[in-house]
C-alpha cells in the first residue's frame, strides 16, 4: 500500500518540480559577443540600506563607457533631491534645494552612509557578456581596476561579481537591445551588508549622449568639499 501511494504521490509532485525548475531557469538570450554597452540612460528606482539609516527615490541615469555617471533622484512631488555626477576620479553631489554642492575625488567619499557604493561603479558597470552563450560557471581574473575579482557566468551572461574585501554585485532581469545584453536590476553589497539596489527601466541602449548631461550646473551654488559630507543626505 505505501508504495502505492509513493507512485502515485510522485505522479502529481513530479511536474510540479520540473514546473518550478523551468520558472527559475534563466532563459538563453541571443546576444552579439561583439557588441558593447556604451551608453546607457534610463528612469531609476534606487533604495539604500545601511546600519546608519536607509532611503530609496526614483529619478534617471545616464552612463557613457567607462567612467561617466549622472543620477538623479526626485522627491515624491517631483522635484531633485540630489544629483550625483562621475566622471574618472572626480565625483559632484549636488544638492538644489539648499544650493550646496560637495565636490572631491572617489577617495573622498564616505566609508559608511550609503555613498561607499558610488566608489565601485566603473566596477559595477563593467558586465561585458562572455564570448559565448554556453559559458557557466565561476572563474577568478583581474578586475577592471586591477583587483582581483569572482565573475559568475549563466549562459553566457555575469550574474554576479566579488572581491576579497567583501564587494559584491548581483546581476539580474537581463534582456537585449541591439545585440547588447544588459541587467534591468543590480544589487551592491559590501561587508558590513551595506547594500544599494538599482531597478532600470524603459532603457536606452549606445544612443548618442550631449557631454552638457555629464557636466553639473554649478552657478550659484555654494561649493563645499566632498570629504565634509557624511552620508548620502547631507
Amino acid at each position: 500500500m505505501f508504495k502505492q501511494m509513493l507512485k502515485h504521490f510522485l505522479k502529481i509532485i513530479a511536474p510540479l518540480l520540473l514546473l518550478t525548475a523551468c520558472s527559475t531557469a534563466r532563459p538563453i538570450l541571443d546576444y552579439n559577443p561583439e557588441a558593447t554597452l556604451e551608453t546607457l540612460s534610463a528612469a531609476v528606482s534606487m533604495s539604500v540600506v545601511t546600519a546608519d539609516n536607509g532611503m530609496s527615490g526614483s529619478g534617471f541615469m545616464v552612463y557613457r563607457r567607462p567612467d561617466q555617471l549622472h543620477l538623479v533622484l526626485l522627491s515624491p512631488f517631483g522635484t531633485t533631491l540630489i544629483e550625483i555626477f562621475s566622471r574618472g576620479e572626480q565625483v559632484t553631489l549636488l544638492y538644489p534645494g539648499n544650493a550646496t554642492a560637495y565636490v572631491g575625488t572617489i577617495a573622498d567619499l564616505p566609508e559608511k552612509g550609503g555613498l561607499q557604493g558610488w566608489r565601485l561603479m566603473r566596477w559595477v558597470m563593467d558586465a561585458a557578456p562572455a564570448a559565448s552563450s554556453a559559458m557557466n560557471g565561476t572563474l577568478e581574473r583581474p578586475g577592471v581596476q586591477g583587483l582581483p575579482e569572482k565573475v559568475t557566468y549563466e549562459n553566457g551572461l555575469v550574474v554576479s561579481k566579488s572581491t576579497a574585501d567583501g564587494q559584491q554585485v548581483y546581476y539580474s532581469r537581463y534582456s537585449v537591445a541591439g545585440g547588447v545584453p544588459f541587467a534591468a536590476e543590480l544589487e551592491l553589497r559590501n561587508a558590513r551588508e551595506d547594500r544599494i539596489r538599482i531597478v532600470l527601466d524603459e532603457p536606452e541602449i549606445n544612443s548618442p549622449l550631449e557631454e552638457a548631461v555629464f557636466q553639473p550646473r554649478l552657478e550659484g551654488i555654494r561649493i563645499l568639499p566632498l570629504s565634509l559630507l557624511r552620508g548620502i543626505t547631507p
